[in-house]
């Protein structure tokens, strides 16, 4: 079976733990724990596509912090935060969520989006990748599953580094 995004973030996923956390993600890993909860009921991760905002909330999930799901469906939450995927970025839809915390039991929603949401108030954390992180993704790609990123220093993203290993993957079919 021939790699693909999707096979490779699900493998990503079934390894998943704090030490695949890139030094920028380690950072913002570190400041959402200084704004737990009241009075800070939403909280804004954002970055560009690929900066590890996905990543970021598939880890909370995994290590009990909070529940991920997408905007456009939500889940029900099962821990005592939400994180919400591809989240509009409009001050409005942002008040909208604020009765939703005690609606839904939780102590906060985090927001993820491409954009900083609209909310001056709202405590907002941008996600940048640096060379130091995707050499760190490199190395964790390696000794987790075996794959050999080629040189990603001209890569800006994850998504740019991915691409190009999934480019040079062996067209067989054989991973």
């Amino acid at each position: 079976m021939k790699l693909t995004l999707d096979s490779l973030n699900a493998r990503i996923r079934d390894h998943l733990s704090l030490d695949w956390l890139t030094p920028s993600e380690q950072a913002i890993w570190d400041q959402i724990h200084l704004f737990e909860g009241p009075p800070h009921r939403i909280i804004n991760i954002y970055g560009v596509p690929g900066s590890g905002k996905t990543f970021l909330g598939w880890l909370m999930q995994r290590e009990g912090y909070a529940t991920y799901g997408l905007w456009s469906s939500r889940p029900s939450p099962v821990h005592a935060r939400l994180t919400l995927d591809n989240s509009p970025t409009s001050q409005a839809a942002a008040r909208d969520l604020r009765p939703l915390v005690d609606e839904l039991g939780v102590r906060q929603i985090i927001l993820l989006s491409r954009r900083r949401v609209d909310e001056p108030a709202m405590p907002a954390f941008e996600l940048q990748v640096t060379p130091d992180d995707l050499e760190h993704l490199r190395g964790n790609l390696y000794r987790h599953l075996d794959y050999i990123l080629p040189d990603v220093q001209d890569c800006r993203s994850y998504h740019e580094a991915i691409a190009a290993f999934l480019k040079k993957s062996v067209p067989d079919g054989r991973e």
